[in-house]
C-alpha cells in the first residue's frame, strides 16, 4: 500500500466488487477593453498527452468560479466562462489575458465554438443563449426562453442544448432557428451538458431518466427508468453508454437499446460517483467519500481503489498510461491507470469542481473560486 497526503491504494480482486502565430485572428469587441484577440486554429490531436512529473506553468484569475465542464482548447488559447457571465481568452503559453466578453449575468455551462460563431449558454435572466459572430466583432442573435444552467454541445452547423424547462433543442447557428424540439418529462431536471454520440443527444435527470434522442429530428429513440437522481454527464465509449448515480451506484447501459448492461452498487448508499472517464478497459470516477474506483468495463467489478483525504467531484481524465484528479481539498493528484498507484501529487490554490482540459503540452485545471492553472510537464536539462 502506497501513502502520501493521505492517499491510500488498495488492490482488489477483479471478482470483487506559442503564442498566436501564421493565422488569421478574430477580434472580440467589449465593454472596457481594447479588444480580444481570439485565434479558433483546432488544437492538434493529442496522441501522448503529459506524462508526470508536472508542475504550475501559470496561474490565471479569472475573477469568478466555474461549473462542471472542461475549458475550451485551441492551439493557442484557452476560453473559459464564468459564473459571473464573463467568457476569458488566455494565451495557452504564457497565462496571459487575451481579453474579456460579458455576456450575462452568470454563464454555468461550457459556450460552444461553432464555426465562427460562439454560443454561449445564459444561466440567468431572460435570455437562453447568445451568439457571438467572431468576423462581425458582435452579437450575432440572441435567443430569449428559459435559462441554460448546462452547456451546449456543437453539432454541424449548430448546437444542441437543454434548458430549465425541460425542452431539449437543436439549433442552426447561422440565425438560431430552432431545428427541432424534445419535450422532458414533467419533473425531469437535466443537470449536465447533453450528449452527442453516434447519432444520438443523451439526457439524464434528476428524476432518474435516461433518454436518447435521434440528433436529425429529436424523435425519441429509448427511454429508461432507472429510479434514482442523476447529476452528472453520462459518457459514451463504443457502444456502451456509463451514468454515475446517486445512492452509490453506477450503470453501464447498451447504447443502442438503454438496457443495463452491469450495474455496481456501494453498501454506502450516501456516496455520489463523479463524471466517470472511459477507455477500452476502464471506467474510472471519484467519490464524495474521497475514493478514485477502477471498475472493469466489461464486467463492472472494482479492478483498484484509492483512498484520498478529500472529496472527488471533478471528472478524472484517463491519459495514457495516466489518471489525472482533482479533489475538493485543494489538491491535484497522478495516478498509474493499471495499478492505482500514486505518482505525483500537486497543491492547487483552491478546490476543483470542473472536468480537466488536455492540451498538447500540459493539462488545464480550473480551481475555486477563480483560478485557471495550467500543469506541464517538469522540464529536465538533458546536458551532461
Amino acid at each position: 500500500m502506497n501513502s502520501s497526503h493521505g492517499i491510500h491504494l488498495f488492490s482488489v480482486n477483479s471478482s470483487s466488487v506559442s503564442i498566436f502565430r501564421g493565422s488569421v485572428f478574430l477580434v472580440l469587441l467589449c465593454a472596457g477593453c481594447s479588444g480580444l484577440t481570439m485565434d479558433i486554429r483546432p488544437l492538434p490531436k493529442v496522441e501522448f498527452g503529459p506524462v508526470p512529473p508536472l508542475e504550475i506553468a501559470w496561474t490565471y484569475n479569472a475573477r469568478a468560479g466555474f461549473g462542471p465542464d472542461a475549458p475550451l482548447l485551441f492551439e493557442d488559447i484557452v476560453v473559459v466562462a464564468t459564473r459571473q457571465g464573463e467568457l476569458h481568452v488566455i494565451d495557452l503559453a504564457t497565462g496571459k489575458r487575451g481579453g474579456t466578453k460579458r455576456f450575462g449575468d452568470a454563464v454555468n455551462g461550457s459556450p460552444a465554438v461553432i464555426g465562427r460563431t460562439v454560443v454561449v449558454p445564459i444561466a440567468l435572466g431572460r435570455r437562453a443563449l447568445a451568439a457571438y459572430d467572431l468576423d462581425a466583432s458582435d452579437i450575432r442573435w440572441r435567443a430569449r426562453g428559459a435559462s441554460v444552467h448546462t452547456g451546449v454541445a456543437s453539432v454541424e452547423n449548430g448546437g444542441v442544448f437543454v434548458n430549465v424547462a425541460g425542452e431539449v433543442q437543436r439549433f442552426d447557428v447561422a440565425g438560431g432557428t430552432v431545428v427541432w424540439m424534445h419535450q422532458l418529462p414533467v419533473g425531469m431536471r437535466v443537470h449536465a451538458k447533453p450528449l452527442v454520440y453516434d447519432g444520438l443527444v443523451i439526457v439524464a435527470g434528476d428524476n432518474g431518466i435516461v433518454r436518447a434522442l435521434s440528433l436529425d429530428d429529436g424523435t425519441l429513440r429509448w427511454s429508461t427508468e432507472i429510479n434514482l437522481p442523476i447529476y452528472t454527464a453520462p459518457v459514451a465509449h463504443n457502444n456502451i453508454l456509463v451514468v454515475s448515480i446517486t445512492h452509490g451506484s453506477l450503470l453501464s447501459m447498451n447504447l443502442d437499446t438503454g438496457e443495463t448492461i452491469w450495474s455496481a452498487e456501494l453498501e454506502d448508499e450516501t456516496v455520489h460517483f463523479s463524471s466517470p472517464a472511459v477507455d477500452d478497459e476502464f471506467v474510472i470516477t471519484g467519490a464524495s467519500d474521497g475514493v478514485l474506483r477502477a471498475f472493469n468495463i466489461d464486467t463492472g467489478s472494482i479492478e483498484w481503489i484509492v483512498q484520498c483525504p478529500d472529496a472527488l467531484v471533478a471528472q478524472p481524465l484517463i491519459v495514457g498510461g495516466t489518471v489525472y484528479v482533482g479533489s475538493m481539498g485543494s489538491w491535484f493528484y497522478a495516478f498509474d491507470r493499471a495499478s492505482g498507484e500514486l505518482l505525483q501529487e500537486i497543491e492547487l490554490r483552491g478546490r476543483v469542481k470542473s472536468a480537466i482540459g488536455l492540451a498538447s503540452e500540459g493539462l488545464i485545471v480550473l480551481t475555486e473560486p477563480r483560478y485557471v492553472v495550467r500543469l506541464s510537464p517538469v522540464e529536465t536539462n538533458d546536458e551532461v
